[in-house]
């Protein structure tokens, strides 16, 4: 795992640097005291960081020691080393602050290296200043790297409900083309299959949300999608969506919404 984030970390000197897009704002030196199960980085000045895009990792049956390895390999990884901290955000109810940490002389962040290397992946939620993950853990999905040689891990086809046994309660990537979209007072269906298959769910909350990002109901029916979020197998293998980013379209570039329609 040392010779994934030492590979990793040589790419990402030689590769342009994937998060140029998000201004880089004031940083300080710091050191790393720990680094906890969640990836969680208390600071030696006794601050608590945490990635905001990433995903904590979780174990499977093929690596059961998962967790405590990829803390103990990233804590030894930045061991001694001066880092430098930027800010995205104030500290949360947890007392953990949004942060990125920079290697000297180095572009990507570490939450880039660490999703390079295939050591962790791309949470669901919204995050700020994550181009850089996104490209980096497209990059290691596509090699096979870390994580994504793991069947536990493996993206699922929205058509092969049998695939979702034992993906309850995971982050799971899916892939599929939306068969129908239908809708109650409540919520948007988004199906992907006839009955007893696989579909997303939009609660009326937050639709809202998804309107200021461009998405309608036309621009989703019968695009193929790869979606991001919490598997859940009760009432059928379904996933809520809460926010935009959770959607990609795998289709040929388009306007989400052309007409500017609502759903």
């Amino acid at each position: 795992m040392r010779l994934a984030l030492a590979a990793c970390l040589i790419v990402a000197r030689l590769s342009p640097a994937l998060g140029a897009e998000c201004p880089a704002g004031p940083r300080e030196p710091v050191e790393v005291a720990s680094v906890d199960h969640r990836l969680d980085i208390r600071l030696a000045d006794g601050r608590l960081i945490y990635f905001p895009a990433l995903e904590p990792p979780r174990a499977s049956s093929a690596q059961p020691d998962r967790v405590a390895t990829i803390a103990a390999e990233t804590q030894a990884f930045l061991h001694g080393k001066t880092l430098f901290l930027e800010k995205l955000g104030v500290v949360d109810r947890w007392g953990r602050m949004p942060a990125l940490l920079f290697l000297p002389d180095q572009d990507e962040s570490v939450d880039e290296i660490l999703v390079g290397a295939g050591l962790a992946m791309r949470g669901a939620g919204a995050a700020p200043c994550d181009r850089g993950v996104r490209l980096a853990e497209a990059a290691a999905r596509a090699a096979g790297a870390g994580l994504w040689s793991d069947p536990a891990f493996a993206v699922l086809v929205a058509d092969r409900t049998q695939d979702f046994v034992g993906r309850d309660g995971a982050l799971t990537l899916v892939e599929g083309r939306v068969a129908s979209v239908g809708r109650t007072s409540a919520r948007l269906y988004l199906n992907f299959g006839g009955f007893g298959g696989f579909y997303a769910t939009i609660a009326k909350r937050h639709m809202q949300a998804f309107e200021r990002a461009g998405f309608s109901e036309a621009a989703l029916r019968r695009s193929e999608l790869r979606l991001r979020g919490v598997v859940e197998l009760t009432r059928g293998p379904h996933m809520e969506l809460f926010h935009p980013e959770q959607i990609e379209f795998m289709d040929e570039p388009r306007d989400a919404n052309p007409s500017g329609q609502k759903f």
